[in-house]
């Protein structure tokens, strides 16, 4: 085969795998059994599958599969390229249907160890002699947090039990 030959086929799968946000190597390792559908061509994908860990070891390989292929050999496999994405999202439906639903919510503004953290240091603060609010309002552009994001620490604090004096 060609290298222009071969260069079409995986510029083809490489922008096959990005349309659906994914790494064409990647999906290699990952979508065997979407073969399993297309078995007349199963062995020159299986063979594409093996030799997908670059696109300079796909190439050499390409380069010693024999001839070019016909015309409208070239051209089904194209499509069929092509199509891979519309397929692979019919299967994953099903896959997807079964999953459980994202949490949902805002992402916490601070991790359980930063809000530990926080309230230490709003009581160190305190206990210098600086008011609850402004030690909270320090907190808060010290974190790029909100103020309430630190308020909801600040209330939660009895969840850390600290050592006694």
């Amino acid at each position: 085969m060609r290298k222009e030959f071969c260069d079409q086929l995986i510029s083809e799968c490489e922008q096959m795998c990005q349309k659906m946000g994914a790494d064409f190597y990647e999906v290699m390792g990952r979508a065997p059994h979407v073969v399993e559908k297309w078995k007349r061509y199963a062995a020159l994908f299986q063979q594409v599958w093996d030799n997908a860990k670059s696109r300079e070891e796909l190439t050499a390989f390409l380069l010693t599969t024999g001839p070019d292929p016909k015309p409208e050999e070239l051209e089904t496999v194209l499509t069929l390229i092509r199509t891979v994405p519309y397929l692979l999202r019919n299967q994953f439906q099903g896959v997807a249907k079964r999953l459980p639903p994202s949490p949902g919510g805002r992402p916490r503004g601070l991790s359980p160890e930063e809000s530990k953290e926080v309230c230490l240091q709003i009581g160190k603060l305190y206990g210098l002699g600086v008011g609850l609010p402004d030690a909270q309002k320090r907190l808060a552009r010290r974190y790029d947090v909100s103020l309430r994001t630190i308020q909801r620490a600040w209330q939660e604090r009895t969840k850390w039990k600290s050592d006694p004096i």
